[in-house]
Formats: C-alpha cells, structure tokens, sequence
C-alpha cells in the first residue's frame, strides 16, 4: 500500500527472503521475529567475552523517516551526533537520502552476560515489541532482549511507556586483538547479501568474518533481518557504504535467494540491470513507433519529444463521424450523463460571451444548477474514463459529456472561485487576497485529492500535471484538483518507474527524472505538489522562483533553511501580500515539507500520505494561531461572567464557520478525530472570555515568541514548601487514554492515578472523560513544576507538544526555556525533551486556611470559575484569590486554573452533572418533537396505520415495499441514478445467466452471469432499491464493491455487481473442518484491514460521507486474492452533519449481534455504529464463530467475552481456546493479544470510547505488517 513506510515494508520484504544467504549465525534468524521462542541465548544479545568489559563499538542504520538525518538517528541509538556526523563525511545538519546505511558510533558494554549500548524508547501508538525490535531499531536488537529488560514478562506495553532497548554489539576477544583487531561492527544483513560480499566492502578477511560469528564455510547461512559482525582493523568509513557489485558467489545460493532483490537496498548493480531492461524497452518502444509511423500510417516523418512554454495534448483525433467518435467510448459514456447539444446552447445561451470564465470555459445553468462547461478538441477519452471512475471530494466532478461538430464538451461541478492561479498570482487586487490558513487549507486539500489518487483507488493513478491552474477552488475556498488530460494508471509502480519517452507537462512543475529519464511515478506528483506549495507561500509563479538555468528549486530554500539569519530572510521570502501575518515556526515547518517534496531522488520524497498528516497538523495549529491573533483583547463583565455567544469577531466567524465544520461535511479531516486536535481549534477559537483565571496568561498560549509575561514559564516558587503533592487534570485521549500512558506521560505513579480515579492499572478511559494526575511538584529557580520527558514524533514542534499532546499543562515557551538545544522551528524526530509541567504548592495563607493541595484544571469552553469551584467544593472566592483574579476578570479556554483543595480530589468530582442534565433535556425535546411529527404524519395525512412498531426480528429484513407502479414510474424516480450506471435489457441478464438457470445460481437470489466475456454477479432482488443505487453510483474504492448496472423487468430489481470469485467471508470462517475453506492467520489480518479501509472511505473520503449500517460477515466478499469488498448497501444512510454527534431513529433494523447497544436501546445513529459491527466481524474471523455463539446470556455485553483473556492472569493460556483451533496455534500470541484489544476497543458500550475507522487501519496495517514478518520467517528456510 503506498501509505506503509519504508520500513514496514522493509520488514515484509527482507524477511520473505528468509530463505539462506550465505554466511551468517543462523541460530538466530528464526528466533529474532518469534518473542516466545528463548531456547537461543543468542537472542538476548552477544556473549561478554571481550577483553576489555567496554568498547568503542559500531552499528549500521539504514536510514527512513523519521529516523533520517544526525541528530534523529542518534537520538535514537543513544550515538554522539559529532561522532557520528563525523564517521559519516556529514555535517550535523545532514539529512541522509531514505535507505542509505548509516554508521553509527556506540559505546558497548557487559550488562549481565551480555554486551549491549543500551537506548531508550518511548512507545508509539499500535507498537508492540515485534514492531519495536525489527521496524524501529531495524533488527539491531531483538524482542525477546526487549522483554528481559523489564521486571515482567507481560506481553502488554501501552503507549507512552519509556523502554529501554539493549542494541546488539559486541567487543573484541583477546585473539581478535592479538590479530588487530579494533573494532567490532554490528552490520544488518540484507536480501542478496553474503559474508564474502560484506567482508570484501568492509576491507575484511572473509575467514575472520566466518570465525567472529561462529560460521565455517560448510555451515555459511545468514538471514536477512539479523546482525553479522565484522571484526575491522580500522574504523569504517563512509565510503564503505556505498556498495559495489556482488563478487560471484563462493557457490551457488538457493533459488530463492536469488529472486528479486529487496526494494531498500541501494546496489548499484540494479541500477545496471534497470539499464539493460531499460534499454530494451525503449528499443522496443522506437522500433513500435517506427513500424506504426512509417508502415502502416505514413503520415509522420518523426516523432519528437514535444516541450513548449505551455505544453498541450499534441495529437487530435483523426477527423470521423460523430457517432463513430461515441461508439469509440460507447463503454464510457453509458456510465455518465449524454447530453445533447442543444441543453448546452441552452444552458450557455448559445455559448455567449457573457458566460466565458477563461480560455474555452464556459459558465451554465443546467435544472438551476451551475456547470462548467469546457469545449475541447483531440483525445478526451483518458480524462473521460478516469473522472468516471472516481469520486473524492477534492476532485473535480464530471457530470456529463456531450460531443457535436467535431468537438467535445465536458461538464463538470463548478467552483465559484475559479483557478488557484487567479489568487496566488494577483495580490495586488484586494479582493483576490487568500489569508495565511486558507492557503494551508488548500495545500491540505489538494495534498488530500492526489492520496486518493495514488492510495485508495483500484487501480491507482498519477495526475501528471499538478499546478496552480489545475486547482479550482470552490465557494469555500475548498481545493478540487481538475484536468486529468495527462494522468496514466499506476497500477504495479508501487517504489518502481514506469518509462516514457513522450515528455508532456508544464515547464517548472516536472520531476527531474522525467525529463531526464522519462520515469513516471507516484513521486511526480509529490515533486509537482511541492511546486505548487512553494507558490502558494511565495506569491510567485514558478518561472520566477528560478534564478539560474541548471538551478534546482530546493537552492532556493537554503537560505531559509540552512543559514543563521533564515528568520530574517524568511520574511522577505514568504508572499509580502501576507505582511507577516503568519506564525513563524509553522511558516518553517512548511518550507522543510518543501524541500523534502523537491528532493532530487524520488526514494527520499514523501509519500502523499505522509504529507496530509504532516499538514493536518499545520493546519490544526494555524487555525489556533488565527483565532488568538484575531481575539480582541479582554473583555470585561460586570456580572459573573461566562462564555459570550456573541464575542467571535466578524473575521473569527468566518474562519470557524468555514473551517471547523469540514471535518464533519467534507473528507478531508484536520489532523485526525481526536478530541484534542479539535481542542485547540474548538477552544481557542472562542478565547471568548470566561470569568476568573489569570487572564495575562490567555493571549500567550499559541505564540511562542510571546515572552512578556512571566507566568508562561510556570507559576512562581511561593509555596510554604519546596516541594509538595499536587494534582493535574488530564482529559483521556488516544493514544493517551489508560492509566500507563497518561502516569508515564505525565510521570504519575499508575497506582496511585488508578486509586484516585478509581479504576483498576489495566483500565482504559473513555474519550473526554477527565482524569486526575496525581504529580510530586517541586521549585525549580524561580518555578513550580514537575518533569516529564518527551521523545518527539515526526511533524511534531513545540506549539504542538505544548498545546496538543500536553494539553496545555505546559507552555512552548516553557519547553524552549527547559530544553536550550530546541528552537520553535527546529524539532528532530527522535528527540528527548522535558517537559516542565504547570504546577503549585500552596502558600503560607493557604496552608493557615487548610488548603493540603493545589490542583491544575485545564478551562475548557463553557466554564465559569464558579461552576469549576463547585464541583471541586471549594469557595469561589478561594479559587479566585489562588490564581490573582477578582470577579472582574476573565479565563480563557486551554489554560490552566488553579483549584485549592482541603482534600485529595475524587473520581465523581471529575463528572459534569449539569452536562448530563442539559443531554437529558434536549433528548427529551427532541424525542418529544420526533414523535409528534410522527403522530401528525401517521394519523393526520396518511390513516392508513394505527400503529407503528418498531420491529426487531432474527433476520431483519427492510419493512417497506415500493408501491405496484408501471415500470416507467420506477425508472422516472431513479432517473438521475441510472443515467451513472449501465441499465441492462432483461434480456442481456438472461442471456448471460443462462435464462437464469439453477446451475448459474450462487446463493440465495444471486446468479454467476458472463457480460462480454466477464464474470459477473447477478443479484435479483425485490423492494425499494433506489437507496442502494444511488449510493453505488456515487462511490468507487477498492474494498467497496463495484455496481456495474441495473435492470428492472416485470416487478423485480436486477444489480448487476462485480464477481467476487470467493464469495462472502462467512462461507471461510464458520467452515473450518473442510480444508479447502480456510484462511490462514495473515489472511484474517488483511481481510479485516480491508473491510476497515473500506468503512474509512465511506465515513471520511466521500462527500457526503456514509454508514452502512450492516456490517457482518456476509456483507463482505472476497476476490480471487482474498481481498474483501464491502457489499449489500440497501441500510446505508447518509452521515453528513453528524461528526461527533448522533442522529435518531425509531425504525430499528440490522442483524442481531452486530446492532451497537446506543441503535438498539434509543435508535441513536451515527459512524461508530459501523465501528461496533466491525469489533464483532473481527471477532468472528478470530474465533471462527458465529455472533450468536459468542453471546454467553442474553445480557451478556460482547467486551465482557474477552475480559478472561486480556485481564485475566492465565489469559495467555485461555488465549489458546479463544482463538479458532482450526488455526492449529499457527498465529502469533503477542499480535493476537493486541488484536483483542483492538476488538475491545470496537466493543466499548459508549460510542465515543471507541476508536474511529482511520485509527483501526493505522493498527492494522502495523498489525499486518508484523504478521506477515512473522509468517515468512516461520516458512524461511533453516
């Protein structure tokens, strides 16, 4: 998938080469992706058998993101970034190109009977020992070494736990040193490696090599994904990781050693092989074209490569017959609207000027409805086929075609506000400015656009021509990428070139190794992207960006980047139009983005997927930027004061209104779901005022350079002790949201936090709930805090970390004064921080008063001082006079308030009951208002029914039938649907059906039929179907099955579907005992990320977005490869409008067992109703059962199924039982654990502790990954 890293990939694709390499401790290879497997003491590490205890040592690190430049790297293998810049011929700035191996200096040493360098890790969400072992640390430790690190083997680690990882090195034996030898190097063994290869790059005797790892030539085995040592006389040198071509083998290696080689290495025999290929390909391709050219067309004498100043399609089609110009994509067009020439002329007014937007752009009215109209001559057909094959919000939509005189006509959406180009290039027209956020937005959007294209469609696509004028911008000023002219499929380019020689595209826009090369990849629309952000940033077209003609634009970022005064030229590189109204930092963290996108080497570029979280989160923090810059100043209020609904400015409105709710409308997401990410827009934005904490802190929350106030820092060392307990109040949040991560976070003791909140260590909270940290607060110089560390993540900066991950319990300006090293721009992923966190202990005064404790409360929207000091029991005047206040002053959202307490606080203090009083009384309203309507509908306009029941039966079935009308009647109220999909004769099905005969019949009413040669699924179905068709017709993924047409004849519905070779998944989990219908563990894994992947599209990438409603095992079906598509989509609804909140419904229907407890009790809908019904899909394929079966009393709650696995202490043992038998014990234990916690997870009873459909496929994808390491090294050779 072109959204897993390098290095999942990389542990999926060394590992299927398990298969013998010549010359390394083969003890080890089978032992290093297995955690239960401890008969090899090797696995811990390399004996203490050195002659010195310590030992300068040395690693080989294969450079990835976010582990890819000195200080990342080294920060995260415990290195010395000096040395290790050094030893490299780097300096400490370096980034390294991805792949590149690395040499990285250790201090080894004896810890027990082991050498080690020993590094810390903090966990990441979804990591488990595997993932940490052999994707982070690349194999240079191992998971059973991990485990033997902690005081208990628990196969549980949760996120935020800080590890210590042993890395394996080892020193020199007393006969090494007798030799000469200095230094031992712990080299990763790849794919296509042998020890003679090694030893020969390294300046090594292969003899030496075979004896330091205790091989001989008879036994000369190594395996990919374990460490060789190489006994060096010298040190290494950087020139030694550049390698050579592979001497002939000693003897011939196994078959299978020898396959393709692995896709992260950088030999530079492939680039010879690639050459040879290359080259016959392009013979072949010159010989094509001069045999089509000159004997069998003879109308051209050459074929040059055309690039102009503006390049345009050069061939036209040759001059035909219009209705033989249709037939040509007679395929394509029954799929779209065919309009006729003269709606056009109509809806133009016969083509006037006055309806001219640009070029041969027309402005139309069609039905009321605004469209672009755009008249084109030469081949269209690509553009046709692709557009009608797609569908994502952030591309452009074609609705129709039409073709008259010689010329085509193309109808799309139209965007109200044209071309990016009309506002990036114009800034001296005022009313064609575009505001900081919004050119991020953009950026956000387009970036959004091209992931679809290149990750989730089937097969993917490369556009080919990103730049400013293929970006239209809507009435919102939301991105739809426009004019697929050139796009190409990319099918099968996954980290591989397809070859071209036909050089088209717009000059500045174009990767260097297509027009070198003629390579085409998903990578040059990554190259093109970042043009296009350097322009939206500079106000400049690309042509002016260029100072010299062999210049490469990431020269142009140098200066910014690169130089001691790159603050100050950043101001008069970014766009003047914008007078400095953007933040700094995130205006560097965009050129870094930059300059990785204009990488030279298409391997060190991001992948799409990368730059959408990347600016996520750009945008999350912008907007909190915006909205404080634009707060207009304090406020004050004579009465008790509280949120106005009235203090946005006029530009604040605009920027909420329009930013806020595209999560829920559109799919793009800002950053991710998670409360907190829409904490700092949602809360910030209203810095409306609240009544009563230290205001003069408000302002200089979101600003980094804000250093006027002291209080920033911390609060003052005025406490009657230097120390003191203290409490924090932490709002749970994935990943941070069980008891170890948010003590290890926040450097809690978990005991004590679990005893407070009252809950068990192994608890998980529900999203938003607040949780009390109890915290030991000391004075440090002139402040209250209490230390926690930070390993930064990749895009993370501290504005972020301040804000975001700490909530606001600590400030950037306080990370930067605690951490010198750090800048606000300049944050290495891999980076140990402290974070100071915002604490007090009381006065003298306070203590005299009975004050024991001081408590940080995070203000949130909504809150008064008065309101807070009450749910705590404390004296509103005491709350006051603790943080300086009087009833006149105000509190902003995202800061912290300082709350006395004469005890310790309580789990039920932490409850807003007023906010449960308010959800009931609006419940009540509309419940009371839904079923009024109801009765006047019922009894006053239809009195056809007395009564209406809700109906839950064992298999529900829709209630409702169509009423008996004329076929016409039916195809008249589906008119606008079918016009998108192909509609059959009926006798076209019965033809392809065999008149529908029984030996054709599949299951139920569908039917196996052949339509032109292709296998189809033929489903007869009766009832109101339009529901299905319409949603079919508007959606193409790969995991959602495809509606190919329909028909309707004498009273039945006809859906013509694609064929699912494999049929449902319920046919392969409840049917283990017969052999030939059984998946296997890794099968199960990807067949549940598949379905995730599809329920992700729906929920966010579709506007509107969808749920279905009725996920279970037999709604998904599975392909010849065993890819599941999401099929049956008659329960689909609509979910536009209800991000984060819920719709109702009385009429219940779904299938027992997958209905979530919030639909079945009050009917309340919304997307984690599918997320329910997956945790019980997943289920199934896990145990083999059926839902039914699981339930073990008819109260039973479905997470109460695996609470004897996973909070049991024998739950390993019970794993065993739970798991399907027909699996035989061949999965591993550790990721069928974090499987269940996934399941768990799903299953919550409160809708929004469950974790949304993008968070379940990062889990899974990480969980495949493992799972497929694990399989292959269980099946490599020995």
């Amino acid at each position: 998938m072109a959204w897993l890293s390098f290095i999942s990939v990389f542990t999926l694709s060394l590992i299927s080469f398990s298969s013998s390499i010549l010359a390394q401790q083969s003890y080890v290879g089978k032992g290093t992706t297995d955690c239960d497997n401890n008969n090899l003491t090797s696995v811990l590490g390399y004996a203490c058998n050195g002659v010195n205890a310590s030992c300068q040592a040395f690693l080989i690190f294969r450079s990835e993101p976010p582990y890819n430049d000195v200080s990342s790297i080294s920060d995260l293998l415990g290195s010395d970034p000096s040395q290790l810049a050094q030893i490299n011929s780097v300096d400490e700035t370096a980034t390294f190109e991805t792949k590149k191996e690395v040499i990285v200096p250790v201090n080894c040493s004896c810890s027990g009977e082991f050498s080690q360098a020993n590094t810390s890790y903090v966990v990441q969400h979804g990591d488990t020992y595997l993932l940490i072992a052999n994707n982070t640390f690349e194999g240079l430790s191992t998971c059973q070494a991990l485990r033997s690190q902690r005081t208990s083997l628990t196969t549980n680690i949760y996120t935020g736990t800080k590890l210590t990882v042993p890395l394996r090195c080892a020193c020199p034996t007393k006969n090494q040193s007798d030799v000469g030898v200095k230094y031992l190097m712990s080299y990763l063994v790849a794919s296509g490696d042998y020890v003679s290869s090694i030893s020969v790059r390294f300046g090594v005797d292969t003899g030496m090599t075979l004896e330091a790892n205790e091989l001989s030539e008879q036994n000369p085995n190594i395996y990919p994904f374990t460490t060789l040592l190489i006994p060096l006389q010298n040190l290494p040198s950087s020139s030694q990781t550049i390698v050579p071509p592979p001497p002939p083998p000693p003897s011939p290696p196994p078959p299978t050693a020898v396959s393709s080689p692995s896709k992260s290495l950088k030999k530079t025999w492939v680039y010879v092989v690639v050459g040879v290929v290359a080259g016959s390909a392009l013979v072949l391709l010159f010989g094509s074209v001069i045999f089509f050219k000159f004997f069998r067309k003879t109308r051209k004498k050459t074929d040059p490569i055309a690039i102009s100043e503006s390049f345009e399609a050069c061939e036209k089609p040759l001059k035909e017959e219009q209705h033989e110009f249709l037939e040509s994509i007679s395929s394509i067009a029954q799929s779209l609207k065919v309009y006729k020439f003269e709606e056009l002329q109509s809806a133009t007014d016969n083509f006037s000027p006055n309806c001219r937007i640009k070029g041969s752009v027309y402005r139309g009215t069609i039905k009321g409805d605004l469209a672009a109209i755009k008249k084109m001559d030469g081949e269209v057909s690509n553009e046709i086929a692709l557009l009608n094959k797609i569908n994502h919000f952030n591309v452009i939509r074609l609705s129709g075609i039409c073709f008259n005189d010689g010329h085509w006509y193309l109808v799309h959406e139209y965007a109200v506000n044209g071309p990016l180009t009309d506002w990036i290039y114009n800034n001296n027209d005022d009313s064609r400015f575009l505001v900081w956020m919004q050119r991020i937005q953009i950026a956000l959007d387009v970036a959004t656009g091209l992931n679809y294209l290149h990750s989730y469609t089937s097969p993917p696509y490369v556009h080919k021509d990103i730049k400013s004028g293929n970006v239209l911008l809507d009435s919102d000023f939301r991105a739809k990428i426009a004019n697929f002219g050139l796009a190409r499929s990319a099918e099968g380019q996954e980290g591989q070139f397809a070859l071209t020689r036909h050089i088209i595209g717009t000059r500045g826009y174009m990767a260097p190794e297509y027009l070198e090369n003629g390579l085409v990849s998903t990578k040059l629309d990554v190259y093109a992207f970042g043009v296009l952000m350097l322009e939206m940033l500079t106000g400049k077209e690309v042509a002016a960006l260029y100072e010299g003609e062999n210049m490469h634009l990431p020269d142009v970022l140098v200066a910014v980047l690169h130089e001691g005064d790159g603050k100050e030229k950043l101001r008069n590189f970014i766009d003047p139009s914008l007078s400095g109204n953007y933040p700094l930092e995130l205006a560097i963290v965009m050129i870094r983005l930059i300059d990785s996108c204009l990488k030279k080497s298409p391997a060190s570029r991001p992948d799409m997927v990368e730059i959408v979280q990347a600016l996520s989160r750009t945008l999350t923090t912008s907007v909190a930027w915006e909205l404080s810059n634009n707060v207009s100043g304090y406020q004050n209020s004579t009465q008790h004061p509280k949120v106005k609904p009235t203090c946005l400015t006029e530009t604040e409105s605009i920027v909420y209104n329009r930013l806020i709710p595209m999560r829920s409308s559109n799919s793009t997401k800002m950053a991710s779901p998670s409360f907190f990410s829409v904490f700092t827009l949602s809360l910030i934005c209203c810095f409306s005022l609240i009544l009563a904490q230290q205001s003069y802190l408000g302002l200089g929350t979101a600003d980094c350079y804000n250093n006027n106030y002291t209080t920033v820092l911390g609060y003052t060392c005025n406490g009657v002790n230097t120390t003191c307990q203290t409490y924090l109040i932490f709002r749970s949040e994935s990943p941070y949201n069980n008891v170890s991560s948010i003590s290890d976070l926040l450097a809690s003791d978990p005991s004590q936090l679990a005893q407070i909140n009252s809950v068990t260590e192994t608890a998980t909270f529900d999203t938003n709930k607040e949780v009390i940290v109890p915290v030991n607060c000391s004075c440090s110089g002139n402040y209250s805090q209490t230390n926690t560390s930070y390993v930064v993540k990749n895009g993370d900066y501290p504005l972020w970390i301040a804000n975001n991950t700490f909530q606001g319990l600590s400030t950037c300006q306080a990370l930067l004064n605690q951490n010198p090293s750090v800048s606000a721009t300049n944050l290495n992923p891999g980076t140990s921080i402290t974070v100071p966190l915002r604490c007090a202990c009381p006065t003298k005064a306070q203590s005299d008063a009975g004050v024991k404790y001081l408590m940080s409360y995070l203000v949130a929207y909504g809150d008064t001082v008065s309101a807070i000091s009450g749910r705590f029991g404390v004296d509103t005047e005491r709350t006051l006079e603790a943080n300086e206040l009087s009833e006149q002053d105000t509190i902003n959202p995202f800061t912290t308030l300082l709350i006395p307490l004469q005890n310790p606080p309580s789990s039920s203090q932490t409850i807003k009951t007023w906010v449960y009083v308010i959800v009931g009384v609006a419940a009540g309203v509309v419940l009371l208002l839904f079923f009024g309507y109801v009765i006047f509908v019922k009894f006053f306009r239809k009195t056809k029914k007395k009564n209406d029941q809700i109906a839950v039966s064992e298999s529900f079935k829709p209630l409702e039938k169509p009423l008996k009308v004329e076929e016409h009647e039916f195809f008249e109220s589906i008119s606008s649907m079918a016009q998108s999909v192909k509609v059959y004769k009926f006798e076209e099905l019965q033809s392809a059906t065999d008149n529908f005969s029984p030996s054709c019949l599949i299951k139920g009413s569908v039917y196996r039929g052949t339509i032109k040669g292709d296998l189809a699924a033929i489903k007869k179905m009766d009832g109101n179907v339009s529901n299905e068709i319409a949603l079919l017709s508007k959606i193409n993924h790969f995991n959602v099955i495809r509606l190919s047409g329909i028909c309707f004849n004498d009273g039945h519905w006809y859906l013509v579907h694609e064929y699912a070779v494999n049929g449902s998944l319920s046919d392969w989990i409840y049917y283990n005992n017969n052999d030939r219908r059984f998946l296997v563990w890794t099968q199960r894994i990807q067949i549940a990320l598949d379905v995730a992947t599809g329920l992700n599209y729906l929920h966010i990438h579709v506007s509107p977005s969808y749920i279905h409603k009725d996920m279970k095992s037999n709604n998904v079906l599975l392909d010849g490869d065993f890819r599941a598509k999401i099929a049956n989509f008659d329960q689909a609804r609509s979910a536009e409008g209800q991000e984060g909140q819920f719709a109702l419904t009385r009429h219940i229907v779904g299938t027992k067992g997958y209905m979530a407890p919030e639909y079945l009790e009050n009917g309340l809908i919304s997307t984690k109703l599918d997320v329910y019904a997956f945790g019980v899909l997943m289920l199934e394929i896990f145990t083999g059962k059926e839902v039914a079966a699981l339930y073990g009393g008819e109260s039973i709650h479905l997470s109460e199924v695996l609470a004897a696995v996973l909070h049991e202490d024998d739950g390993k043992e019970k794993l065993g039982d739970f798991i399907d038998p027909s699996l035989d014990g061949n999965y591993p234990p550790e990721l069928a654990i974090f499987m269940i916690r996934l399941i768990d997870s799903c299953l919550t009873k409160a809708p929004a502790g469950r974790p949304d459909m993008d968070e379940i496929v990062q889990s899974l994808s990480r969980i495949l990954a493992s799972s497929q390491a694990w399989e292959s090294s269980n099946n490599g050779a020995g």
